[in-house]
């Protein structure tokens, strides 16, 4: 084995083969636009929906990346909403204090805990010379008109300490039908605050969108970083030597994803999840890796990506998931 081929470090040490890492995608860069313009305009909230396991949650931790490498004086939170049986004032303040490293008891009362909130969060913003606070909320489909109206009355008091809170709702499609539900209310108090921008979220809709992200791949993605071994070239190396480019086979995995969806006949256009997407790539790397595999010859053909799609397990998943979701109604 020659040096240019031997490896900077094991590969169980990648974060590929851990599944801890990220690839910009054009919805996650769409995100990135949106998060943006609200700070810059100091528009206080937007509201971004997409069908499950599509890669919001993963879109989160990526634009919180990117935002703290540019902006390092922002207070950054994320919050995952998980709904319980009845809402609780108290609850609800107890996890937005332990989302900012500030729990407390959700027995205490709740203008105390409140109140503990909003000095907490003046007290960063403070120290960090910056009056924008960052909120993302995961699984937002599952916050009721209460709670909204909590989070509006958080939102006035850190005004009133000239703290801004800026709010980005993530969840699936149900929250446009709350956000309609409350504008039949006249809860524009509401809408103003956190819903005036909408996103749709999607996952890889087109060829050029799958060649686009398996780019990051062969360039774009580096371990260890800094390194200049790409994590095409990590995986393959003695392929990637020889001109293996991930990017070459975007037209063959997108016609693959593309079979797999028509010929099981699922609903819509194809509209492949992250999680999905990248498992395929993740399988093709992994599974050729091996001395064996990995030579200067290696190709990746139709009939592999084909393989790799069924791997991912993205028509099972589809599957699995036919539901249909009627009007949501705020309690």
């Amino acid at each position: 084995m020659t040096e240019d081929i031997l490896r900077p470090r094991s590969i169980d040490e990648h974060p590929l083969k851990r599944r801890i890492y990220r690839v910009p995608t054009p919805s996650i860069k769409a995100l990135i636009s949106l998060v943006d313009e609200c700070l810059f305009m100091f528009i206080g909230g937007a509201l971004i929906h997409g069908r499950p396991r599509i890669g919001k949650t993963c879109a989160i931790d990526f634009v919180m990346t990117d935002l703290q490498r540019r902006e390092p004086k922002l207070s950054l939170y994320k919050m995952r909403c998980m709904r319980p049986m009845a809402p609780s004032e108290n609850s609800f303040f107890a996890e937005l204090l332990s989302t900012v490293r500030h729990p407390a008891e959700p027995a205490a009362p709740k203008a105390s805990l409140r109140a503990r909130l909003v000095h907490k969060l003046r007290q960063v913003t403070d120290s960090r010379g910056d009056n924008k606070v960052v909120l993302f909320i995961d699984e937002a489909q599952h916050l009721r008109e209460i709670e909204y109206e909590w989070l509006r009355d958080l939102h006035d008091d850190l005004e009133i300490n000239d703290v801004r809170l800026f709010t980005f709702l993530l969840g699936q499609h149900q929250l446009l039908a709350q956000k309609a539900a409350l504008q039949a209310q006249d809860k524009e108090q509401i809408v103003a605050r956190f819903m005036i921008e909408e996103l749709p979220f999607k996952g890889i809709a087109s060829e050029a969108e799958c060649t686009l992200v398996m780019t990051a791949y062969d360039a774009l993605s580096e371990y260890p970083l800094g390194s200049g071994w790409s994590y095409t070239r990590f995986f393959v190396p003695r392929a990637y030597s020889a001109g293996l480019r991930l990017a070459s086979s975007g037209p063959q995995l997108w016609r693959a994803f593309e079979d797999a969806h028509y010929t099981a006949q699922l609903d819509g256009p194809p509209e492949i999840p992250m999680k999905y997407f990248t498992a395929a790539i993740e399988a093709a790397l992994l599974s050729s890796s091996s001395n064996n595999a990995d030579t200067p010859t290696l190709q990746f053909t139709q009939q592999f990506w084909g393989g790799m799609v069924e791997r991912s397990r993205y028509v099972l998943a589809r599957r699995a998931g036919r539901t249909s979701f009627g009007q949501i109604r705020l309690p």
